[in-house]
This record gives C-alpha cells, structure tokens and sequence, in this order.
C-alpha cells in the first residue's frame, strides 16, 4: 500500500516555517478538511480548553521539562477534573501502583481496574483456537466498569495493541496513553525508530 501525502518525508515543513507548501501536502490538497477542523474547534469549547491547557503543560513555571506523568496530573487539574479512570496490564501493576498514589496524593479519585478483571478465559470469549486459556484481558469490561464510574478521563498504562482500541471504542470518557506496551523494548517504543527504514534517508528528513 502506497503512502500518503508524504507528511512524514516533508523537509520543508512549510506548514510550520511558512512558504509554499510541496506537492501532496494535505495543508493544501485536504483543505476543506483542515478548515472543517478549525470550524469545528471554533465551536467546540471543551475542545479550546483542551488546547489551551495542553499548550501550557509541558513546562515548569521555571521553563525546564516536565515528566508525563507530571503533565499529565498538571493538564487533569487545568481541565478541572477529579474522577481519572486507570485502565492498566497486569504486567505493570507495580508501576500502575505508584502512578495512582501520585494521582491520589494529586487530589484526584482513582478508579484502577486490571486488564484481567472477571478472571475470564479466551475460551470464554469464543477464542478457542488460542494456545494460552488462562485469565485473559478484558478490555471492554474495563471500559465499561470506568463507565459506571463516571470518570472524567481514562488513562490507559500498558493495553495490548488491540485491546487499547477495543477500550478507546467502549469509553464514554476521553483516554490518553501514558504507557505504550512493548514486549522488547520495555515500553520504549521509539527506540524501534531510531534506525531509519530500509530507502529512507533520516538525516534529509527534518
């Protein structure tokens, strides 16, 4: 399948630095889009909000970086929030452990619930063909008990790819990731980019 746009190819980034936008730029093929995105945010308060306290999260007052999980307790408050959702892999209970003590030192409620919630089987679910029929995640049932939790935001630490998109699809609540799960790379999926594919030439992309 053929790539599109070239987004990721683009060394003149004229969207950012100005000037004529290249060949198969979406700022100018897909331009009913991009406007149709700004008329939407123009009416859309909550989705302003999120930008604006998005913008100013990133930084101490004294301009040094801060952490994600220091982001995020920073954006939770902005936005006014006090219910967060921890949808998380049993693999990393430990760290979802000190994650919703710092949430709750925050002054937030926390709902954590485990990816194995119900002790259910991939049998259970009609997944007979699977070789492992221990407990199995679940991640509908996750989304469905924050559901009734009303939370305000999801946070998702470590869901299987798959199950992160079965979770996002059942939420009735915005999700972020805060952990991506990668087997071998313990969770640092970017590493996985670092080296440029084969017929790529890193050092002429910006």
């Amino acid at each position: 399948m053929s790539v599109v746009y070239f987004c990721s190819e683009c060394r003149a980034k004229a969207c950012v630095r100005g000037g004529d936008y290249p060949p198969n730029c979406p700022s100018a093929l897909a331009e009913q889009q991009v406007h149709a995105a700004l008329l939407q945010t123009l009416a859309e308060p909550w989705t302003r909000q999120v930008l604006t306290v998005a913008t100013a999260t990133s930084r101490h007052e004294d301009g040094t970086m801060r952490t994600r999980v220091e982001e995020l307790i920073v954006f939770c408050h902005q936005m006014g929030y006090t219910t967060l959702g921890v949808a998380f892999c049993v693999s990393l209970a430990r760290e979802t452990n000190v994650l919703c003590a710092r949430l709750h030192e925050a002054g937030f409620r926390v709902v954590p619930v485990c990816c194995t919630v119900g002790g259910l089987t991939l049998a259970d679910f009609g997944v007979t063909q699977a070789e492992k029929l221990h407990a199995a995640c679940n991640p509908l049932a996750q989304a469905e008990i924050l559901n009734t939790q009303q939370t305000d935001v999801n946070i998702l630490v470590g869901l299987c790819v798959g199950h992160d998109i079965l979770f996002a699809r059942n939420s009735n609540s915005p999700a972020t990731t805060l952990v991506v799960k990668d087997r071998v790379l313990k969770h640092c999926t970017v590493e996985a980019l670092r080296k440029s594919p084969v017929g790529v030439d890193a050092t002429r992309i910006m």
